[in-house]
């Protein structure tokens, strides 16, 4: 049985989010994902994605400010033009994965969307210094769960999933590789992070502990939907980058059915153990 390597990896080393006064070294070059998605974020820790749907361009996150002058030469060198992006979708409203937005927009135009319950958390947090300060940008629309988002070629479901934050959003959508003719089901969860759903954590910002108790609910039932490629909002999440292949087009080694439902139960473990004697 082939070992597996897409898994939740602790982090033991310092990593883009800890020093951003030394981008240079952390970057990233940008890697293909799935057959038209590649990974953009362009440092070892934050992830951006960029989805070609044929129809102008999606981003996953925005990622970090310090960042964003790759992230756009990413996109430049992969054949596209940054002022075709028409849709940014945000997995939630941390400044690490939203600092982007207000440039982006005012380069493209961009439909930026992001979960009713974070767009609150957004405004009541956007003059935080931190962890990090969050440039202010506008939300054009929210995620309706019952109403897929689509252009060109994607259809993209989402689902809200509460946790790391009130109003995390996990992605899902197909892929088609025309060349072989194989569809792929692609899914990314917006925040796994478990160190905010601790009891503290909880109650330093003022949600329920409900919101743990959700979490680890979804989780349990999201890992059991058919997930061929994971994308990962943090490296990390997928230990992904001692992953990431010589060939940045090699999309396939990213295609790993298991990956999914064991980085969910993991992260379901990890809250479990916050409320011994409640499990």
């Amino acid at each position: 049985m082939e070992e597996k390597r897409f898994f939740y990896a602790p982090v033991k080393a310092k990593r883009a989010l800890q020093e951003l006064d030394k981008i240079w070294e952390h970057t990233v070059k940008p890697f293909r994902v799935a057959p038209h998605v590649w990974s953009i974020g362009c440092n070892d820790d934050v992830s951006v994605h960029l989805l070609d749907s044929g129809d102008g361009l999606i981003l996953l996150d925005t990622g970090m400010e310090q960042y964003l002058h790759l992230v756009v030469n990413s996109i430049w060198s992969l054949g596209f033009n940054p002022k075709d992006i028409k849709l940014i979708l945000l997995g939630h409203y941390h400044g690490d994965h939203t600092n982007g937005v207000r440039l982006l927009k005012e380069m493209c135009g961009a439909k930026v969307y992001l979960s009713k319950e974070d767009e609150v958390q957004h405004q009541l947090h956007k003059d935080d210094v931190k962890p990090m300060r969050t440039l202010p940008y506008e939300v054009d629309a929210f995620f309706n769960d019952d109403e897929p988002i689509s252009l060109g070629r994607f259809t993209i479901e989402t689902k809200l999933v509460p946790g790391h934050t009130p109003g995390c959003t996990a992605f899902f959508f197909d892929d088609t590789d025309e060349e072989t003719g194989e569809t792929f089901h692609v899914a990314m969860h917006g925040g796994l992070g478990a160190a905010t759903m601790k009891p503290e954590a909880l109650e330093r910002n003022g949600y329920p502990e409900e919101l743990a108790h959700i979490f680890i609910k979804d989780c349990y039932e999201l890992a059991e939907r058919k997930v061929d490629i994971a994308l990962a909002s943090h490296l990390n999440h997928g230990n992904i980058e001692p992953n990431i292949p010589e060939d940045g087009n090699d999309y396939r080694v990213f295609v790993a059915d298991y990956a999914w439902h064991d980085i969910l139960i993991d992260r379901a473990d990890c809250v479990k153990s916050y409320y011994p004697g409640k499990y």
